[in-house]
């Protein structure tokens, strides 16, 4: 997969999450994909949560087997948003899924609200190759920045291949957990790419979006893992020195608390 193809991915996937977001034009698509979206107040969020989701989704979001295809939001009927777990039961009967949600974490994060949102795959003329729920769930803590928890189905579709590696994987209970630490870097539309950026891109781990008023680079920490055939994904986008254990002690809760 290109650069510019994941830059797609990455524009297109997450804007579920930001409240201000549109929903998924194919016709958008036909744009330089690295500069599809405009820049939005949390535009950082689309970046990251794509980024991560691609190690899961794989044959979603890559060109496999000749069959190009992207990952985007989608209109769909049955999107909610609900601020109590108590609702829960509703929530996987209309995304057709098991749905596990931590009420709280060890370390005191706290569910803060629940949303779910349409989904599809696209082929490599934009029509619907599969469409699904996704849940997006964010927890909070006094003092510290939220944390975001992404569930959405595994995906059977043909063809096959390698995602792009994790940083680092470990195995908890029987699960393994794939661990990114990433780099983004956000910059205004003329800006020109620098050797650094192309030899930090090939490398990778490294992503850059255009549009932002001014550069601005972020490192961000991931935890992605499958069970029941659900992919989840635990995100903090205000990576400290200590998130990638925080990450990884709160996906071994999670899968301990589905099992």
């Amino acid at each position: 997969m290109t650069q510019e193809s994941l830059s797609l991915a990455l524009n297109e996937l997450a804007e579920r999450h930001i409240r201000d977001t549109l929903v998924f034009s194919p016709g958008s698509a036909q744009a330089f994909p690295e500069r599809i979206s405009h820049m939005k107040k949390k535009r950082i969020l689309t970046f990251a949560l794509a980024a991560a989701l691609i190690l899961l989704l794989g044959a979603a979001a890559y060109a496999l087997s000749g069959i190009p295809r992207s990952v985007g939001t989608y209109s769909m009927p049955q999107t909610a948003e609900y601020t109590s777990l108590s609702e829960l039961s509703r929530v996987e009967k209309t995304v057709g899924y098991p749905v596990t949600v931590p009420e709280r974490f060890s370390n005191g994060y706290a569910f803060a609200g629940l949303s779910v949102n349409g989904q599809a795959v696209f082929g490599e003329d934009l029509e619907v190759l599969k469409e699904y729920y996704g849940v997006h769930v964010n927890y909070s803590r006094n003092g510290a920045p939220e944390l975001y928890l992404d569930l959405s189905p595994v995906l059977d579709l043909e063809g096959g291949g390698k995602a792009p590696a994790p940083s680092e994987q470990r195995t908890v209970d029987g699960v393994t957990v794939n661990l990114n630490r990433d780099q983004y870097k956000l910059v205004p539309e003329n800006y020109e790419k620098t050797a650094d950026d192309l030899a930090r891109e090939a490398a990778g781990h490294f992503y850059i979006s255009f549009g932002s008023d001014k550069i601005e680079e972020r490192e961000i920490v991931s935890a992605a893992f499958t069970l029941e055939g659900v992919n989840y994904l635990l995100m903090d986008m205000a990576a400290g020195a200590g998130s990638l254990e925080t990450l990884t002690e709160m996906a071994a809760e999670l899968i301990r608390a589905a099992g």
